[in-house]
């Protein structure tokens, strides 16, 4: 029985060891661009895909009228950053130019 208990201490030992490594191995980032086309509270859709805010996520904006994520519209195009986590995608920062009316 001694001998149990002290191969299960030592097997509960490596795995908690190596539990960071397997979270930091699951992490997926990307870099995405596209046009809104739904738009909610704390997500939006591009592509056919939805996205969520991430807690403490960074909106640059070179126009004064979208200098909130609530200021957002449909049909905006936008640049933006993030990670999966879960299967979900959270959004870090996202980037918003006004086009060019030329």
């Amino acid at each position: 029985m001694k001998q149990f208990k002290t191969l299960l201490a030592q097997l509960l030992l490596v795995s908690s060891l190596m539990l960071p490594w397997a979270t930091t191995a699951a992490l997926e980032t990307y870099d995405q661009a596209g046009v809104i086309t739904e738009l909610g509270y704390d997500q939006f859709t591009v592509g056919g895909k939805e996205y969520r805010f991430a807690p403490g996520a960074l909106l640059q904006s070179n126009d004064s009228k979208r200098s909130r994520f609530s200021d957002f519209k449909l049909g905006d195009a936008i640049y933006f950053k993030g990670k999966v986590l879960n299967g979900v995608n959270y959004v870090d920062i996202i980037y918003y130019e006004t086009p060019d009316a030329s």
